[in-house]
This record gives structure tokens, C-alpha cells and sequence, in this order.
């Protein structure tokens, strides 16, 4: 075992950003997307808030979604986009309606979560038909 000794103006140095234990002066994080309101989008929304995150839901229809985890935002899909560079898709396929703003995805980064209800229900997996 080593031990460091040195000034707090030497750890600043060696340790790269450091963010204040006290969450009230931390920097606000980066908001995450979900694009999806069901079981899977709200229970994956719900773990990210409480550990931090801000979370923006996209959805076909925002004004009329099922009940939301406290402090998340819910609105169009362009919309929660535009304001997240990492975006997790909890849709099935046939919803895939975000797909013709391509735009808006120029950039972020997609992780598909979504599942087929059928086994070989399309020829290629939803992450290979959502790269084209």
C-alpha cells in the first residue's frame, strides 16, 4: 500500500474533473432519451432518475402517455432528440415512427433495447434496419 501526500492542489491536477460530493453543486447532468412510455421505457426512465440522470421521454403521443416517474420530461420524439446525444429505444419495430426525422438523429447514439414479439418476424435484427 502507497500512500500520497501532496496539497488538494496537487490531486486537482492529477485527477481530472472533479465534482463536489454535494449533489445541489454539481452540474447539471446531461439530459438522457428514451423514446418509449411503455414497461420497459418507464422502468429504464425510473433507475436513470434515481440514479442522477435527467431523462427526456419521446413519444407518439405526449399529451396522452401513461403516468411518467417523477422528474422526467415527456415530449415529441423530435423534440426529446434535439435535446439528448444518447438516445435508448424501448419501442417494438412497427413503432419505429422516429425514424423518418433522421435529422435529428445525425450525431447521438442509438441503444436499442427493443424486442421482436416473434422469433425471424423480419429478416434482419431492429438494430441492423435502424442503421440504414
Amino acid at each position: 500500500m502507497s500512500i500520497v501526500i501532496g496539497t488538494s492542489e496537487d490531486m486537482k491536477q492529477s485527477c481530472g474533473s472533479l465534482h463536489p460530493l454535494d449533489m445541489a453543486a454539481a452540474p447539471e447532468p446531461e439530459p438522457l432519451c428514451i423514446f418509449g412510455t411503455g414497461d420497459l421505457g418507464r422502468s429504464l426512465g425510473l433507475c436513470l432518475l434515481q440514479s442522477g440522470y435527467r431523462v427526456v421521454y419521446g413519444s407518439r403521443r405526449p399529451h396522452s402517455c401513461s403516468p411518467l416517474p417523477q422528474g422526467a420530461e415527456v415530449m415529441t420524439h423530435a423534440q426529446a432528440a434535439q435535446s439528448a446525444n444518447l438516445i435508448f429505444i424501448c419501442v417494438h419495430r412497427e413503432h419505429y415512427d422516429f425514424t423518418s426525422m433522421e435529422h435529428h438523429l445525425i450525431g447521438k447514439v442509438l441503444v436499442d433495447l427493443s424486442n421482436n414479439l416473434k422469433k425471424d418476424i423480419y429478416p434482419e435484427a431492429n438494430a441492423v434496419y435502424l442503421q440504414r
